[in-house]
């Protein structure tokens, strides 16, 4: 296989990689997410949160990926990038790296939020006491 292929090939299975932890990462939390955005005081702004999780959880793994550029390192031109399969592994490893990055970082803020939740439902239920 050419380098030319190994690019081409590679970049789609990375791609496709990340689109698939973006959306099990998803499927994990999702329903344990949706129980606890039915505590959440105000109504809508439960249902609001379950539907931004999908896109909260995918898009940063997708944008992760999409982040890293074959470019750089005295590579600009197609065929510099092409004749070294050495790089092309190592921006493969880039775009997985980032993307495990964003997706952590990704849970860390749906966390948070969940965090809030619960001070919200906390202080609610105080003051209904």
């Amino acid at each position: 296989m050419s380098n030319e292929q190994y690019l081409i090939i590679s970049y789609f299975i990375v791609g496709a990689a990340c689109l698939g932890l973006g959306l099990l990462v998803y499927v994990l939390v999702r329903h344990s997410f949706g129980k606890v955005t039915q505590t959440v005081p105000g109504g809508r702004l439960g249902e609001i949160l379950r539907r931004l999780l999908w896109c909260g959880i995918v898009l940063p793994a997708v944008g992760a990926f999409l982040s890293v550029t074959f470019r750089g390192c005295g590579k600009e031109d197609y065929q510099s990038i092409i004749s070294d399969r050495s790089y092309l592994i190592a921006k493969n490893q880039a775009q997985v790296e980032a993307c495990l990055s964003w997706t952590c970082i990704a849970l860390l803020v749906w966390a948070i939020i969940v965090m809030l939740a619960f001070v919200c439902r906390g202080r609610e239920e105080k003051n209904n006491s």
